[in-house]
């Protein structure tokens, strides 16, 4: 298996548990035992999946710091930071909602690290396609 089509398809079906979260709970399921709410199985994954991200960014700065836009460990843990917090601190509709605006800010990140070549045009645009997968299912989560 080549990088392409492993980092695809890893990608994709990281996606999959928030499109399940989401569409579940309009069939009538709204918890899975002993996993409980789907909605708060979302935002845990979502935590985990963030992080992920994040220590990404992390390696993509340690390979190539001088071509990268900014210091991605400062943004990127900042990002994950606020995230958490929201995650421990607030009602679990915001703190989705954060998670919605966290993954945006690190797709917009990872656009600059395109146009830094850092990064090929196909893994962001897998990146695009995972990233609207999880959004789209975080605000189906957020207005049901």
């Amino acid at each position: 298996m080549d990088d392409r089509r492993l980092y695809s398809v890893l990608a994709l079906a990281g996606a999959l548990p928030f499109v399940a979260c989401a569409l579940l709970p309009l069939a009538g399921v709204d918890a899975i035992e002993p996993l409980g709410d789907l909605h708060e199985l979302a935002a845990r994954y979502g935590l985990a999946i963030l992080c992920f991200l994040t220590g990404i960014h992390w390696a993509t700065f340690l390979y190539k710091p001088e071509k990268s836009p900014a210091n991605l460990f400062v943004i990127s843990n900042a990002v994950f930071l606020v995230v958490w917090v929201s995650y421990e601190l607030v009602e679990l509709r915001f703190a989705l909602a954060t998670q919605f605006v966290a993954f945006v800010m690190l797709l917009a990140i990872d656009g600059r690290i395109l146009v830094n070549r850092i990064i090929t045009q196909h893994y962001f645009r897998i990146r695009v396609i995972a990233t609207a997968l999880a959004t789209v299912s975080i605000a189906i989560m957020l207005v049901s």
